[in-house]
Formats: structure tokens, sequence, C-alpha cells
């Protein structure tokens, strides 16, 4: 079955509604995983577990023994529901509307769809391609990690996330850090009797992006960045807090590696007895070469589709890095949709657009095995 076949679009647009149709938040992913694990055995693409945890495990279909192998990875879990984006699909026209359906289960649709084709062919590849769903992307992002620290291995990877099939190149990486200040509780009407462990933690954010404003910005994922997300202080307006908790998200931009931040705010850390912190989730860029074999693949892929394809970079984090940093090789981002719809209350994604991912995935691994 071809991707770009009416038979395909038919059955390409049929899948998503149905994962969208199954609930996957996180950690709760197994409904949606055994769904296709059963869809996958009856497509002949003999799937095959990875344990995350109990409970919890990627799919991974290979296609072909040869070598290089080109993984096409998507990850099945979502964040809660919002507003009107629930594990429900509703079509409109051209869209998709439904928890998921962008983030990511039209990257899942529209490379399950090319893996259908790419098998038919699988007798005379002097290749091979693989196809690993993963879970907990949304969480902990120990989907990929899981499967590489476990012997999986490939040569070049196309993860599906919401890119409006612009090939995402390079992306920041990030470190969460856990901060705690103590101070000395008072009256609130005599402020200068106490030490008021809110002002405290605000020295220290402030101190922290003071810590990181040398380090230089990177051409097309933008400038190092520190957001103050949570902080829980005080129970009184009128007492001087004793404590205040707070977590800190600092996106790396690349070449900076983690190792290079924790360096840099080591002295802000360590300089403060009332000052406590803990390392959080903290993963590395993404910086994949401009002139990479699978860069040129995609790109001109899309320009043979007539796609109009941007190469550029982004902000957020995938498990694109996962491969780069865990296998030492080429990682792109490229998938379906919009990231402006990721994790909002209205998510959708467009039908045609899911399509066309698809029979891009089979023209890139094609042109990337010639390669």
């Amino acid at each position: 079955m071809k991707a770009d076949s009416p038979r395909g679009r038919r059955y390409c647009a049929e899948l998503l509604q149905k994962l969208v149709d199954i609930d996957s938040v996180f950690p709760n992913e197994q409904e949606a995983a055994v769904f296709l694990e059963r869809e996958l055995a009856m497509l002949g693409l003999k799937p095959s577990r990875i344990e995350v945890e109990p409970g919890r495990f990627n799919l991974c279909c290979k296609i072909g023994s040869g070598y290089p192998r080109v993984c096409l990875n998507a990850h099945i879990d979502t964040v809660p529901p919002s507003g009107e984006s629930t594990p429900q699909a509703r079509i409109e026209g051209d869209i998709l509307y439904g928890l998921g359906s962008c983030d990511d289960k039209a990257s899942i649709a529209a490379i399950v769809t090319a893996a259908l084709e790419i098998a038919s062919r699988a007798d005379d590849m002097p290749a091979g391609v693989d196809i690993l769903i993963s879970v907990d992307e949304e969480h902990n992002a120990r989907g990929v990690e899981s499967a590489v620290k476990q012997g999986y291995k490939c040569d070049y990877a196309i993860v599906g996330e919401p890119t409006e099939l612009n090939v995402i190149r390079a992306h920041n990486g990030l470190l969460w850090i856990s901060l705690t200040t103590n101070g000395v509780a008072a009256h609130g009407s005599s402020p200068w009797a106490g030490v008021n462990a809110i002002d405290r933690m605000i020295e220290v954010v402030d101190d922290l992006k003071s810590a990181i404003v040398h380090f230089p910005a990177h051409p097309i994922t933008g400038p190092m960045s520190l957001n103050l997300g949570i902080i829980k202080g005080g129970d009184l307006p009128n007492r001087v807090p004793e404590t205040c908790e707070a977590v800190v998200d600092i996106r790396l931009a690349p070449p900076v590696t983690l190792n290079d931040v924790k360096q840099a705010l080591q002295s802000v850390l360590d300089s403060r007895q009332w000052l406590s912190y803990s390392y959080g989730k903290s993963r590395e860029c993404l910086d994949t070469p401009y002139d990479s074999a699978l860069v040129r693949s995609v790109t001109d892929a899309a320009a043979e589709m007539g796609i109009d394809t941007e190469i550029t970079g982004m902000r957020g984090w995938t498990e694109a890095e996962s491969f780069a940093t865990l296998l030492g090789i080429d990682a792109i981002v490229c998938g379906p949709g919009s990231m402006a719809q990721a994790h909002s209350s209205n998510e959708f994604v467009k039908i045609s657009q899911t399509q066309q991912a698809a029979a891009l995935y089979v023209r890139t691994v094609e042109r990337l095995l010639r390669v």
C-alpha cells in the first residue's frame, strides 16, 4: 500500500482518529499501546515490547535486516486534558480535533502508514527501517532512553513531533532545579525582626539568571533562559515567611552542555548556608549539522513533493536529543501539526498534512538509504 495512494491516505486518517479516541495520558498509555501493538501485528509488522517500567512499554518494529538503519520515532503519551482537548476525535473538514491529535498521534499515524509502504519493499532494501513508538516523553522522557539502554541502536533518527513538516535540526536542552530557602519568622508589622525566605529566593533566582547570561545565543534556537515556574512560601500576610520552595527551568542553547551550566551555577548554589537544592529533569541540546545527509534527505524529498520546508530550530526539547547523545548519531525532528497547538485547550491537526507526512517519511528513507 503506497502512503500517498487513496487507500493509504484513508488508512492514515482512520488510524489517527482511532488513536485520538483512546486516552493515553501519561503514565497510563497501556490501552493505546496495546491497541497499536495489535494493529501493527495485524499489518504484519511484528512489534516487540521494550519495557520502560511494569505496565509501560515502547513498541519496536524492524523492517529489513541490513545497515544503515533509519528509525522513525513518535510518542504515544499525552498531557492531561484541557478545555476542549479531550481524548475524543472530532472531524470538521480537513481538521481533526482532540487531545494528542498533533502531539503526537498524527506523527504515529503517518509513521505507521509510511511503514506499510516501506515494508512492501523490504526484500529489495539494502538497509533497514525501524519503527519505535515510545512512552513517557511528556513526563520524564524515559522512552527512547530506556530503549537505547536496553541495546536498541540505529544510524539515523527522524522524530515525529509537530513542526508543520519543517526540519528541526537543533533545539535547546533543559535543566530543572528545585530550591529551598530558609529564613526567620517574625510578625509582619516588624519584618526587620525576621528574615524573609521569599526575598532570599528572589535573590537566588536573580543570581542564577546573572550566572547564565554570558553564554552565547544559538543562531536558530536563541539565547539561554531561566523561568521561575513554581514558587511556594508563607502562610499569612502578617507573618515573615520562614521557608520558600521553588523550581526553575533553565533552557540550554547549543553547544552549551549540562556540565557547563552546572559549573556556572555552582558558586551561586553553594555560597549560602540557608539554601538547599537538587537537580531534576535534565537533558542536553540537539545540534545536528546543517549539511548532514539526514537533513539533506528530508529537504530534498520535501522539495520533490512540492513541500515548502524550512531548516530551523526550536526552544523545546524532544527525544531526538536522546538518539543523538546516547548513540552519537544524526537526528532531526519533523512531523505534522503545529507546536502552537501542542498542550493547548483546542488541539487539532490537519488530516492532509498528516497524510503528507507519511509520504514524506517514505521518500526521505528512500533518499537517505541511497546516500
